[in-house]
């Protein structure tokens, strides 16, 4: 660090010396000059730097290496340099030099007070967005609760208190546990907590001022410091009693519905039976006596009872739909398929058909009994709506359409008009007379049922006479 003199406490002086006291490889050891009121000496006094009207003398007595002359008065510079040969003087600084200094100081002042003023801003700025969000989060519907890392309250907000009834004066710092209803299922969530670090929809009960117990639907997560150490936790709560209590009526109405379509299958094919059961007596026992003519219309009596049991079966299927469900599962559709063609090896076989799998098939997340069935249904149909003389021809296929798998069915059979490619999924809408085709006209409702069950949507494209293809989509991920 080089040790200074200052020799000139002018104007110039005065507004220098701040600057140079700032670098930091240099040290003012003294300032000089012979008028005592120039105002860079009681600037020096003030930063605490020895001040002198004799500059030869400090010379003499303290250690310096520069001497910077700030008087204009060049004899000066040349009697120190003749004097102290081991001192380097600035004797010939510009004023236009010294000035840029100075301006140079006055627009680093300048910066830092538009800095300041700028951090001012943002300090406002960002109190703003802390009141908005204290707002949001105090005006919430849903219940907000943090807490510290001994799980203690520490915000409670009006949607907590108009949900439990406790006011936040008599709720915060007290321990969160208090407001289960479950204090174990509580500990196992707080296991999952600190293992994952946060917990979506969660659903447990917690219990109001006044006794309640009510279904919440808890999201929480960990709070932490910008070192990444967990100091508390955040929960946000939905109120899901009603909801809770719908489902719960739901089920019982589903289950009595159930028990209704069961008796009323029940009762209704018992008659069948009958009927069925006594055609068949009359034909055994008395079919010797019984004419051509009779013998038809029984055959007709017992045709018509087996179409009645199959559009009962349908109908109680159809009516199953949306209410009893099997868990979703993944499912190799090539695999799927392979079981269908099983099942159906002898109209396969009985028909001459060739099913031709056109791609690699995926796997998908669905109700296996319910996409079989679809699958099912439609090679069925694939089957028996074929065009006398032609074997059936069945293209199966599946395309990746990003968010979804688009599966399609493809036959060479008669083909459907298009003034009733939206009427064919529509409950008993048949194209055909019984004694044409078997079926009960619900088949086709019940695949378009479980394809909106499993958000999916299907179509079809065909002309009279010319085959026919249906589409189907499934989503990827299933909400």
């Amino acid at each position: 660090m080089k040790k200074v003199l200052l020799i000139g406490a002018g104007r110039g002086g005065s507004a220098l010396l701040p600057i140079l006291c700032e670098d930091k490889d240099i040290e003012i050891v003294g300032v000089a000059d012979i008028d005592s009121n120039a105002p860079g000496l009681k600037v020096a006094e003030e930063l605490g730097i020895p001040t002198t009207s004799d500059y030869a003398g400090f010379l003499r007595k303290n250690h310096v290496d520069v001497v910077l002359n700030l008087t204009g008065d060049h004899s000066i510079s040349d009697r120190i340099m003749e004097e102290k040969d081991d001192i380097e003087v600035l004797g010939a600084l510009s004023a236009k030099i010294m000035w840029n200094l100075v301006n140079e100081r006055k627009k680093r002042e300048a910066e830092k007070t538009r800095l300041a003023e700028d951090l001012e801003h943002l300090n406002a700025a960002l109190l703003e967005s802390k009141e908005y969000l204290e707002n949001i989060l105090e005006h919430s519907a849903d219940m907000i609760i943090t807490t510290d890392i001994n799980r203690r309250i520490i915000m409670f907000n009006k949607g907590a208190e108009n949900m439990l009834g406790f006011g936040r004066d008599e709720i915060i710092g007290s321990s969160a546990e208090e407001l289960y209803y479950n204090k174990s299922e509580r500990q196992k969530m707080l296991g999952m907590l600190d293992k994952d670090g946060s917990i979506s929809s969660y659903e447990t009960k917690l219990k109001t001022k006044d006794g309640r117990l009510i279904d919440i639907s808890l999201t929480i997560s960990q709070l932490k410091n910008s070192a990444g150490e967990v100091i508390g936790t955040v929960g946000i709560s939905k109120d899901i009693t009603e909801k809770k209590k719908l489902e719960i009526k739901l089920k019982e109405t589903n289950q009595e519905l159930e028990n209704f379509v069961y008796t009323v299958s029940h009762d209704l094919k018992a008659p069948l039976r009958a009927i069925d059961g006594f055609s068949d007596f009359l034909l055994e026992d008395y079919g010797d006596k019984i004419k051509e003519d009779g013998r038809h219309y029984m055959e007709r009596i017992k045709s018509g009872v087996k179409q009645m049991q199959t559009l009962i079966d349908d109908l109680l299927e159809l009516s199953r739909l949306g209410r009893v469900s099997n868990p979703f599962e993944d499912v190799q559709v090539s695999a799927l398929l392979g079981q269908i063609k099983d099942e159906l090896q002898y109209q396969i076989k009985e028909r001459d058909a060739k099913i031709d799998i056109k791609c690699e098939m995926p796997v998908i997340y669905c109700d296996r009994v319910r996409i079989y069935q679809v699958f099912s249904n439609l090679l069925t149909n694939a089957l028996k709506f074929t065009k006398k003389g032609i074997p059936p021809e069945i293209e199966i296929g599946c395309k990746d359409r990003d968010s979804e798998w688009e599966f399609y069915v493809k036959d060479n059979g008669m083909g459907i008009n298009r003034e009733y490619h939206k009427k064919i999924f529509e409950i008993f809408q048949r194209l055909h007379k019984p004694e044409e085709f078997e079926g009960t006209g619900i088949g086709l409702t019940i695949i378009k049922r479980v394809i909106d069950l499993h958000g999916g949507n299907i179509r079809l494209e065909s002309e009279e006479g010319s085959g026919t293809t249906f589409f189907f989509t499934l989503p990827k991920k299933v909400t």
